[in-house]
């Protein structure tokens, strides 16, 4: 999904001319890989120290009241090499203190983040015996107690009554490549005939609009039924361990595990957060602000999606459209506060724990620090 899409994003920023900070992790990755230089593997030291801290604060969870296991895998690194860079930017430590710090930030970042999704993930998912452990626990955590204010639960998103001939069209199978289609038409047609022969990579590229659409549609089913296993073995062969080594311990895995409980929440959520982000590089530009935000398809999706479907569990459809449009929004402006003290070239991470809690920390290192 990310293949198909992040062309598209940057091609949008080409034709615009727009030069800023793109809010992509793997963007961010490289733009780490580049400032560490020697210093790189570092981050495999950050990694195992932070997710050592994770698994003694469970292990002490009597004490700790934490039961969530970051199993995250390849957020766990991304996040690794970004903290550690940002320890060693604001202090320029040596390995030791450097991933010591970083280590133990990360590892209490996981722990508590994903216990702060605990609760409601199980009433998401009907006690299934995971959380979510990526990177919008904040968010997540806002939504399950804000939605009940804004919206009824009992007014799902998914489901809305539709009349009998539009029934159909409650199928994601059939509504995503719909939606998709009216979003994405006018922003490919925009990019012109040569840009979307190279994003095809065909002469064909009349065609190319309707396959991003249906592609979209297809990788939704292939997403959520492939979770759906995902989740379901991994919470089965985690028994023993909960069981023999962790007891009480809660798996955190990846926040799309919870897109099949409300898959139109998914959709309306990526929608509306992209409707929010436009509505916050405007105001970057009102404001002319130093930083320019470009947008990301992965916060885009794998961010908003995910606090849209705790939005539409606990306060229905309205929510979703609230919330998804904030996140959006801090998405851009907290990204542009992050970045601008980053010390990074051209990406930030995006979602929306990086664009409110570790700015905050970024702030308490930076008043500390003797070089900043």
């Amino acid at each position: 999904m990310t293949a198909v899409f992040r062309p598209i994003i940057f091609s949008l920023s080409e034709l615009f001319a727009f030069t800023g900070v793109i809010i992509d992790p793997y963007v961010t990755l490289a733009a780490v890989t580049d400032s560490l230089g020697d210093k790189l593997g570092w981050v495999g030291v950050t990694m195992m120290l932070g997710f050592l801290v994770n698994i003694i604060l469970v292990a002490l969870n009597k004490i700790t009241r934490m039961h969530a296991l970051f199993l995250t895998g390849h957020v766990m690194f991304l996040q690794s090499a970004l903290l550690t860079w940002l320890v060693y930017y604001y202090f320029e430590l040596d390995f030791q203190w450097t991933v010591g710090i970083a280590g133990l930030l990360i590892g209490l970042y996981w722990t508590v983040g994903a216990q702060l999704n605990v609760k409601p993930t199980q009433i998401i998912s009907g006690n299934a015996g995971f959380t979510v452990a990526h990177q919008q626990h904040l968010m997540n955590w806002i939504a399950w107690k804000v939605s009940p204010i804004i919206g009824d639960p009992k007014q799902s998103i998914d489901s809305i009554k539709f009349p009998n001939w539009l029934e159909d069209f409650k199928d994601v199978k059939v509504s995503v490549p719909i939606v998709m289609s009216l979003f994405f038409t006018p922003l490919l047609l925009m990019l012109g005939q040569e840009r979307l022969k190279v994003l095809a990579d065909s002469d064909a590229w009349l065609l190319y609009i309707p396959i991003v659409a249906l592609s979209f549609g297809a990788f939704m089913v292939i997403i959520n039924l492939g979770i759906s296993m995902f989740v379901k073995e991994i919470s089965e062969s985690f028994k023993g361990i909960s069981m023999k080594l962790l007891p009480n311990a809660i798996i955190g895995v990846d926040g799309m595990a919870v897109a099949p409980y409300s898959p139109n929440a998914v959709v309306a959520g990526f929608v509306v957060c992209a409707l929010g982000q436009i509505m916050g590089i405007a105001g970057l530009l009102l404001m002319r602000s130093p930083i320019f935000i470009i947008p990301g398809f992965i916060p885009m999706f794998f961010d908003a999606a995910i606090t849209a479907v705790f939005a539409d569990k606990f306060g229905g459809w309205k929510a979703v459209v609230v919330i998804s449009f904030f996140v959006g929004l801090i998405q851009i402006f907290g990204s542009a506060w992050a970045a601008e003290n980053s010390g990074l070239i051209g990406g930030w991470m995006g979602n929306t724990d990086w664009a409110t809690i570790w700015p905050l920390v970024m702030m308490g290192m930076k008043a500390i620090s003797p070089l900043h």
